[in-house]
């Protein structure tokens, strides 16, 4: 007797089932794998788990191989979800972020990047994202950026306080679903951190000029002094006397 022709839908569906079994088979090894390195490495009696420059040569590798129906971003939005719930488990951490005029940008941001296990926690300015990531072991903050700010709050960071550890969005391309500019905080992460573009605390009378390929990010003026957040390509200060509060990968556009 001749079996019956199969249903092309029906093979389809077998086929997606499949795959997602699959997936969901590899999460559960990736899981036991976490568990191992916990095991190993005592994270959760050493602080951060983030590991941004790991992270950034990730996120480059999964952007250049994407292709087909999938939105890059959906791609990056799963990967981000995935990496940040398991390093949650490695070393809990909450997420302090900025509210102000764009909370909800703020929130969708945070949201796109870890996931809805990593807690957050809403702060009215970026000082006080900073003094609670200051405050704590392994905490992260998310503070946006803005041209022109209201306070001169990134004199909080730097030396063994908060740093700039990663810049969002990564994939910066037009189109991405939550393109708000913010800046990543953490303690030193030593040989985990990126310094692709480093991070400086730029104070002057108003006179001196930035190298080619410097960004100022925030700009303040207070009794005829004028403080500058820069972004300066490489470790090279961009003026006298600049002070360093970190550095991050380079977003891919």
């Amino acid at each position: 007797m001749n079996d019956a022709p199969s249903d092309p839908l029906t093979e389809i569906r077998r086929e997606i089932d499949r795959i997602d079994e699959a997936m969901h088979v590899l999460l559960m090894e990736r899981g036991a794998v976490i568990d191992r390195l916990v095991a190993i490495k005592r994270t959760s009696e050493t602080g951060s788990a983030f590991r941004p420059g790991r992270e950034a040569d990730m996120m480059r590798r999964i952007a250049a191989r994407h292709g087909g129906r999938l939105p890059v971003a959906t791609a990056e939005h799963l990967w981000r979800t995935i990496i940040a719930t398991f390093t949650h488990v490695q070393a809990p951490f909450t997420l302090h972020v900025e509210q102000g005029a764009d909370a909800l940008a703020m929130h969708d941001l945070a949201r796109f990047h870890v996931g809805f296990d990593v807690p957050l926690v809403g702060h009215g300015t970026p000082s006080r994202v900073a003094a609670a990531v200051a405050q704590s072991t392994g905490d992260l903050g998310l503070v946006r950026i803005d041209p022109a700010p209201a306070a001169i709050w990134w004199d909080a960071l730097g030396g063994d306080g908060p740093q700039v550890m990663a810049r969002l969005p990564f994939l910066s391309a037009a189109g991405h679903p939550t393109p708000t500019p913010a800046l990543v905080l953490a303690r030193p992460l030593g040989d985990a951190a990126s310094s692709e573009v480093s991070v400086w605390a730029v104070e002057d009378d108003g006179d001196v000029a930035l190298p080619e390929g410097a960004e100022t990010l925030a700009a303040v003026t207070r009794n005829g002094r004028r403080h500058r957040l820069v972004a300066h390509p490489g470790g090279e200060p961009p003026a006298p006397h600049a002070r360093p509060l970190g550095g991050y990968a380079r977003p891919a556009g």
